[in-house]
């Protein structure tokens, strides 16, 4: 009995090694950023980035029209315009916020009153990893991290879903756990704003296994 319990004794420390390093894996996310709380309520409150395009519509000028100007921004980010001697930065801005910078600079300088319009072109987000339809997604509207996987045709079934990477233009890298954001979406499913990457990272053994076995 005694040469029995010897003999066994190395194999349950490796059981236990192997399961104290399964619960530590499948609870952990890795080190990451919290992730900022957003509340756009519509797509002309999301800030303009590198590599967007938008449209400055001038009415109201009387009888000198000023054509509509079209724009992508790159490099200093910023826009010129008729008659103003200045460059005006609108990377950063919301295409609402960029409409009343313009109105300032016109009115009363130039014009005693001028109606601005400020258009974004199309939007993209994008999604990778482990999802069954991998690529760029146009933003239409409010969406989450939640939303954009089920955009991409949702996890496939070697997802680490626990530890869905999402990526911001500024380089900032936070990590979501989705299984938890879909029993609690309210608090815990991010807001995806356009330029986010999200990846979606294949599962590691110990994650595949908790993933069997129910961890």
């Amino acid at each position: 009995m005694r040469f029995l319990q010897r003999s066994i004794r190395p194999f349950i420390a490796i059981a236990a090694l192997a399961a104290s390093t399964l619960l530590w894996t499948g609870c952990a996310t890795p080190d990451t950023l919290p992730l900022p709380a957003l509340n756009y309520t519509n797509a002309t409150m999301i800030p303009l980035q590198t590599g967007d395009q938008i449209a400055v519509d001038l009415t109201g000028t009387g009888s000198f029209v000023i054509p509509q100007a079209t724009f992508t921004l790159s490099g200093a980010g910023t826009i010129n315009l008729p008659l103003l001697d200045t460059n005006i930065p609108a990377i950063g801005k919301s295409p609402h916020e960029l409409e009343q910078i313009i109105k300032d600079l016109y009115v009363p300088r130039v014009y005693p009153m001028i109606s601005v319009t400020v258009t974004p072109g199309p939007r993209f987000y994008y999604v990778s990893g482990c999802v069954n339809q991998p690529g760029k997604q146009l933003y239409t509207s409010t969406v989450t991290i939640l939303g954009a996987v089920a955009a991409a045709g949702g996890f496939n079934d070697y997802a680490a879903r626990r530890r869905v990477q999402l990526t911001r233009q500024d380089g900032k890298i936070y990590y979501v756990d989705c299984l938890k954001a879909m029993k609690d979406p309210t608090k815990l499913d991010q807001e995806v704003i356009p330029g986010d990457k999200i990846y979606a990272d294949k599962e590691d053994f110990w994650e595949a296994f908790g993933h069997i076995f129910g961890q």
